[in-house]
């Protein structure tokens, strides 16, 4: 076990080098520090601190414009180097003067810190990258979970919604989401999925629609974040309601498939500037998904509602036509209405399926 550093003898020969070697025998504690703790500088500082034998010591980084030269016997400076590069400074205090040995050791030291912190910073962006790689294969994960709802649920936009909503807050890290829907046949009756698993009232869609984040978004056609809703006033004109937990922080996309507007998706947090970039372009991928599978159920409640509608028209022509041939004039009246509303669900139906009419 090497001999503390307190209880070595400064006068003895050869003092220097073995102060450094007993020195340097403790500075696996220093790496040990780098590797366990997000912010390694307090306890560098202590090791620092030991290995002078100062009173006071302090490792600014980086630099600043602090001397490294100092006349005060009771003050000593280094640089914190990594390679060649000085990326900070140690600045060392006692009553006792500085000697020859404690500056050959602030040398060995500035490197010894510096690889520390360097070996701190790399494990830190190391961290960052497989923490985003798991947050990456967990919405690969979640992006399967939509396509195989959108292959297995019935032909219910609405349902299907609140499916898939419930799915999306944890995907990019918020605490609850919101899926606004417009229907085509329906424009003024907007539906409002909640990620709790409910649909909220017609007035409070209409709500969300006319003066809510979701509402800016659909008309802008362009995702939007508000870090502070407190503060930005895109939030202040949609009324919270008292049961509602405080919204703080707040993102949403819109919903479209080729030049269709389909909604918008909202996702919230009781947090401030939580969301940024990266959680933004996590959700513009699910409102990808998210589009496609409305577009598809729409398109299928539509064939499935068209097809009712052609099968009463069938039955309807057949029974003009067979009046026509009995002599009545006005069946023919009524078979020219039906072929005029054939033609308008035809287009309608060349529109949902993005022809051209």
């Amino acid at each position: 076990m090497p001999t503390p550093l307190n209880s070595m003898s400064l006068g003895s020969p050869n003092s220097q080098s073995r102060r450094l070697r007993e020195a340097l025998a403790s500075f696996g504690a220093f790496f040990a520090a780098g590797r366990r703790e997000g912010d390694p500088l307090p306890t560098l500082r202590d090791l620092s601190a030991d290995w002078l034998r100062a009173e006071h010591l302090e490792i600014v980084v980086p630099a600043g414009t602090g001397a490294l030269q100092s006349d005060d016997p009771g003050r000593l400076c280094g640089p914190v180097l990594i390679g060649r590069r000085a990326i900070g400074r140690i600045e060392a205090y006692r009553s006792r003067p500085f000697d020859d040995e404690d500056r050959a050791l602030i040398g060995a030291l500035g490197q010894i810190v510096g690889a520390v912190l360097e070996h701190s910073a790399q494990q830190s962006r190391l961290d960052q990258l497989d923490h985003q790689a798991q947050a990456n294969a967990d919405t690969l994960d979640r992006l399967l979970g939509f396509g195989r709802l959108v292959v297995s649920a019935a032909a219910d936009p609405q349902h299907l919604a609140l499916a898939l909503v419930t799915q999306v807050p944890e995907m990019v890290t918020g605490e609850r989401a919101s899926l606004l829907l417009i229907p085509d046949h329906s424009a003024d009756s907007p539906v409002l999925a909640l990620s709790n698993g409910t649909f909220a009232s017609v007035e409070r869609a209409r709500e969300v629609r006319d003066s809510g984040l979701a509402g800016l978004v659909f008309s802008s056609r362009a995702p939007m974040i508000i870090d502070e809703t407190d503060t930005d006033r895109r939030w202040l004109a949609l009324q919270a309601r008292e049961n509602d937990a405080p919204t703080r922080c707040a993102m949403a996309v819109p919903l479209i498939w080729g030049e269709r507007l389909l909604g918008a998706l909202t996702v919230t947090t009781t947090q401030t500037h939580l969301f940024g970039t990266p959680q933004l372009d996590l959700l513009e991928l699910v409102s990808c998904h998210i589009s496609l599978a409305i577009h598809a159920a729409s398109a299928d409640a539509y064939l499935a509602r068209m097809s009712d509608t052609l099968s009463s028209a069938i039955c309807d022509m057949e029974a003009a036509l067979a009046a026509a041939r009995s002599g009545d004039v006005a069946a023919l009246d009524r078979m020219q209405a039906l072929l005029r509303q054939l033609a308008v669900d035809e287009r309608a139906m060349r529109e949902m399926a993005g022809l051209a009419v």
